[in-house]
């Protein structure tokens, strides 16, 4: 090559404009045009030929000039040229006529001089898939319970072979989401020429993935060229796949009342309601685990005074998901027979006044074992057997459910001390009693009962005078308490006596009682099993006169005696005065002689002293 020809070249070269070519991919039998970018203005090219077109393993098939371009394969294509480049404009795209367009095109500028200029590296020629369809298929091992769904997609006749792109959507409204899994395709070419190909692609999904729902399908089946799935309509799967989760609910062996299961144990079975689909099953929960253990949806459960109250959850499961789950919380009412005692630190109290607190208020207790009884009781007491208080509610150690109360009776006796435990969701009571006895003194000191007359307490006042050898009987009597009082003693001097109870009797007889005694205390003692019969005596002083040998009785009767006949010569003298004064008056005479009353009174006293 000398300097001339070199300096041509590089001038040819400068005048090209690479450009990445553009070709889309092209509908068989539809027309396209291929762009080839080359400065014609600045080619000095050494013949009247500046740009060919040619397609590989063809050759030439349009020779271009500076203004006027012809077509080797005119009916095919027709080709235009400007300062910018030129344009080949292919009428009918096909395979086979009059070669197989599919492939590489491109420009010479200056034909061979200087190289080639690219309009498309590979004509990619493509044929719509014809009556695509898509189909679900649900696959189940067993009837009923659904593993996965397969959609596949399949046309009759397309080129090159198809290429898919599946999608879902779950219920109506919802948006459809690309399956980002890789379909499975077979592809069966067709006899004859041009060859077309039978496609088919499909994928498959599990239910986990799908979830609870009804399920829409749909895919683009398009020719696999370049950006193919643009060229064609989404295709809408014929069918839908609708999965639900089950349903479930529990029963319990016993019977519930106000959320408590009666008794200390009980079998909650849960179970499905609704199968679902696929089919899942019933489990028992507490908390985020299933609870170990459980065969056939039968929970077992028991009272654990270490946790009264456990919860659990009843759940229909499958695969796609869980049921809303039904809660339970067992949680037992019970009362065990014969289980609450009633117990006091003595079962004697002794009543020793108001201000002895100690003595008086004994706590009584009344308990119940805590897994003996559930939820706590109320307690309500009676310090009789037959008044009882309002129930309440007791207070807990680590083994019982405990009340305490403090009897306080207002009068001695034996009490039965009654406790009454109700449980407050079942209604079941209990009572348990114990008898205490409260030991009360009497309230009085003892009486003394001599003569008609009681005396009581120690009192200067309590005094008697008695003629020297009276006879008679002295009683000494406590009256009151519970039990009665007890050796009651009555002495008077060296004479004594003794009652087993509450009544003590000494006797004067003879001469016993003599002037030697005057001023003796006759004293009269008792004592309570209490120990606090604090005025438990009481005194009398006996004063003693003298008697003549008949003995005092017997003056006392003379003088007594004296008395009446003198009281009944009063009267007859009155009697006979008055008799005569009413004669008198009948008479007329207002004032009879000798009838004052001065004279009367005079009379009258001198009938005194003549009887003196």
């Amino acid at each position: 090559m000398n300097g001339q020809e070199k300096f041509f070249l590089l001038l040819l070269l400068s005048t090209l404009n690479q450009v990445k070519p553009d070709c889309r991919p092209v509908q068989e039998g539809q027309e396209t045009a291929l762009t080839c970018t080359v400065n014609t203005a600045a080619l000095a090219c050494p013949s009247t030929t500046i740009l060919d077109w040619t397609v590989a393993d063809t050759g030439v098939v349009a020779l271009c000039s500076s203004n006027s371009c012809d077509g080797h394969l005119s009916y095919n294509f027709s080709t235009t040229i400007n300062n910018s480049g030129s344009t080949l404009t292919i009428t009918n795209v096909s395979r086979t006529d009059p070669f197989n367009m599919e492939t590489k095109w491109s420009c010479r500028p200056c034909r061979d001089k200087i190289g080639e200029v690219t309009a498309c590296d590979k004509l990619e020629v493509y044929y719509k898939p014809q009556s695509p369809r898509c189909t679900v298929r649900e696959n189940t091992a067993v009837p009923g319970d659904v593993e996965s769904v397969t959609v596949s997609c399949s046309t009759t006749k397309v080129y090159p072979e198809a290429k898919c792109s599946f999608k879902r959507k779950t219920n109506q409204g919802g948006t459809f989401l690309t399956i980002n899994k890789s379909p499975t395709y077979s592809h069966t070419p067709t006899t004859g020429t041009p060859a077309y190909y039978n496609s088919e692609c499909s994928v498959d999904v599990s239910v986990a993935e799908l979830g609870e729902g009804t399920h829409s399908f749909s895919a683009f089946i398009y020719p696999d060229v370049t950006d193919g799935i643009i060229l064609v309509d989404e295709t809408a799967a014929s069918t839908t796949v609708t999965l639900t989760v089950p349903e479930a609910s529990y029963t319990c062996s016993t019977n519930m009342i106000q959320g408590y299961l009666i008794g200390k144990s009980a079998r909650c079975t849960c179970s499905l309601t609704s199968d679902g689909y696929p089919k899942g099953q019933a489990q028992w929960y507490r908390g985020s685990q299933t609870v170990p253990g459980v065969s056939g949806g039968v929970l077992n459960v028991t009272f654990d005074s270490s946790n009264p109250e456990q919860r659990y959850t009843c759940k229909g499961v499958s695969i796609i998901g869980e049921s809303l789950w039904l809660s339970l919380t067992v949680i037992f009412a019970f009362f065990e027979e014969n289980v609450v005692t009633v117990d006091s630190p003595s079962p004697t109290i002794d009543l020793c006044g108001e201000t002895n607190y100690t003595n008086n208020h004994i706590p009584i207790t009344c308990r119940v074992p805590k897994d003996k009884i559930y939820p706590p009781p109320l307690f309500s007491v009676s310090q009789d057997g037959l008044t009882f208080d309002l129930p309440r509610e007791g207070h807990d150690d680590t083994m019982f459910h405990q009340t305490q109360f403090y009897p306080s009776p207002d009068a001695g006796g034996v009490y039965q001390a009654t406790c009454r435990v109700k449980n407050k969701i079942t209604g079941t009571t209990q009572e348990r009693e114990t008898p205490i006895t409260y030991r009360k003194p009497p309230p009085q000191p003892p009486k003394i009962i001599f003569r008609g007359e009681t005396y009581q307490g120690v009192n200067a006042l309590n005094r008697i005078t008695l003629a020297a050898g009276y006879t008679g009987d002295m009683t000494c009597r406590v009256e009151g308490g519970y039990p009665k009082a007890h050796t009651t003693q009555l002495t008077c001097g060296l004479l004594n006596a003794t009652g087993e109870e509450n009544v003590a009797t000494l006797k004067f007889q003879d001469d016993q009682l003599n002037e030697d005694m005057s001023g003796t205390e006759c004293r009269c003692t008792s004592q309570h099993v209490s120990g606090c019969y604090d005025t438990r005596e009481t005194s009398l002083i006996i004063d003693v006169t003298p008697n003549d040998k008949n003995g005092g009785t017997e003056s006392i009767v003379l003088g007594f005696t004296l008395v009446v006949v003198i009281l009944l010569v009063i009267i007859i003298i009155l009697v006979v005065l008055v008799l005569r004064f009413r004669k008198q008056l009948r008479n007329g005479d207002r004032e009879p002689a000798g009838l004052s009353l001065g004279r009367v009174l005079r009379n009258l006293r001198h009938i005194r002293q003549s009887e003196a």
